[in-house]
């Protein structure tokens, strides 16, 4: 099912700043952005071992997204790129299907097919073929806010209008004729433009970036000026017998141990505000990250995280916030990287302290909440007759965090499912970035940067 989540029509974006969702908050606007259309021929050697050449003319286009008079959705062209971005991948172990790229697309609040950009092949270079011909490269462009930390001076968070580059990709029969840096050129020029031309920050784009392989971003450098950006990972082994369920807090906890709570899986769009805010505090106040909006969490986010997004709660009687059901203080996803080794593909603590109330430590939180997500993950849980260990790949501050907290409590048993002492660092240097605003610091500046750097991090979830 394409579209299991979501019709099309459903999604299509507001461009209206004056109706406000349920939690108060306008929904996500998408000024549009100049994309033409153009020709490009392309000369290259015969395969029969001459030095005669054959040449072939594409047409560089945006993919069609219409509404018909009657109200629906004319999808036939994004259903065509769907199964083409499946069949070049389809060399994978674990090959992305169509449906991926088709809930990538109608699920994201800032989705446009203009920046979809494709290459038609077009022996003919007729108009027909220009509309119907057969599709080759692909390139597109996803529109992304970046928060740049939270500023102390201004007491304000800083963001940033960013292009991500994602879902390239040209057909085998193809490839080895610069396609892809064309479609790469012609998104640059997209984002730049938007940005030398002025108007208002939402329509500009101040930056792009990606994340590529190392054997692909010499080139992503040498095309389009990108440079990579550190994001600090760690390995840690889990010891699974120490994982808890057990969601009463001890007697010798910090938090109030009268508190009972709950672990269950996230509810949309019922728990969209709560996350929006909590994540707001707790990534996008002290990282390089993608900004989220509660549109942005009800669509994308659950339907990317489906039934592995689990919530730690506590019944509104004794939360922090006082509203609400039940007050959301952590949240956790993992996913499979390989024979038991795992993830964390979203992660989050409420760290606010109202009503004499403490924070809820990490290693607390990550102890339970790991215990529901890894047995899921893994298809079971482990054998209680004998220790059994997972590693988990998870962000270096994170780690920090309940290194931080064993250290204050003289050990902490709540951080014992963690093998401290063999925890090495495997950093992410694949998400690379180039500016266009010259007025603005670049994320590598702010990142680098002697005084107060600001540590970067994409979460998985975000990932394109």
């Amino acid at each position: 099912h394409l579209f299991k989540k979501f019709s099309p029509t459903s999604l299509r974006p507001s461009h209206s700043r004056e109706r406000l969702d349920s939690c108060g908050l306008p929904p996500d606007t998408m000024p549009a952005l100049i994309a033409p259309s153009s020709n490009h021929i392309i000369t290259v050697p015969t395969t029969d071992g001459s030095t005669s050449t054959t040449t072939h003319t594409y047409h560089l286009r945006s993919l069609h997204d219409t509404t018909s008079e009657e109200g629906q959705e004319h999808h036939t062209d994004i259903v065509k790129w769907t199964k083409f971005c499946a069949s070049v991948f389809s060399y994978k172990s674990n090959p992305p299907p169509a449906s991926y790229f088709a809930r990538h697309y109608y699920n994201d609040p800032r989705r446009d097919p203009a920046l979809v950009r494709v290459l038609i092949h077009c022996p003919n270079d007729s108009e027909e073929e220009h509309q119907h011909g057969e599709l080759v490269s692909s390139v597109r462009i996803f529109r992304r806010t970046l928060g740049t930390g939270f500023d102390n001076n201004t007491l304000t968070l800083p963001t940033i209008e960013a292009g991500g580059i994602g879902e390239v990709c040209t057909s085998p029969n193809h490839q080895r004729r610069g396609l892809s840096k064309i479609l790469l050129k012609d998104a640059l020029s997209i984002m730049s433009t938007s940005c030398s031309e002025g108007g208002t920050n939402e329509g500009r784009i101040s930056c792009s970036l990606l994340h590529a392989s190392p054997d692909f971003r010499p080139v992503y450098s040498k095309v389009g000026g990108y440079q990579s950006v550190r994001s600090e990972w760690s390995v840690v082994p889990i010891k699974r017998l120490h994982l808890s369920k057990n969601v009463k807090m001890s007697d010798d906890s910090d938090v109030d141990n009268n508190a009972w709570f709950t672990i269950r899986q996230a509810k949309f769009p019922e728990d969209a505000c709560q996350l929006q805010q909590l994540h707001a505090e707790y990534s996008e106040k002290r990282l390089v990250t993608i900004v989220r909006s509660v549109q942005y969490w009800k669509e994308y986010v659950s339907a990317e995280l489906g039934d592995t997004l689990w919530v730690l709660t506590k019944p509104s009687a004794i939360a922090t916030d006082g509203g609400g059901e039940d007050s959301i203080v952590s949240w956790v996803s993992v996913r499979a990287r390989g024979e038991e080794r795992y993830q964390l593909r979203e992660f989050g603590v409420d760290k606010s302290t109202s009503n004499n109330n403490s924070v809820v430590p990490t290693s607390w939180a990550m102890k339970r909440l790991l215990g529901v997500a890894l047995d899921q993950a893994s298809g079971g849980s482990v054998d209680s007759e004998k220790e059994f260990v997972s590693t988990l790949l998870l962000p270096t501050f994170v780690l920090s965090e309940m290194k931080e907290e064993m250290a204050k409590n003289n050990g902490n048993d709540d951080a014992a499912f963690l093998d401290i002492d063999n925890a090495t660092e495997e950093n992410d240097d694949g998400w690379m970035y180039v500016n266009f605003d010259e007025s603005t610091p670049s994320v590598l500046e702010l990142t680098t940067r002697k005084i107060d750097p600001v540590p970067h991090l994409i979460w998985p979830t975000d990932a394109f």
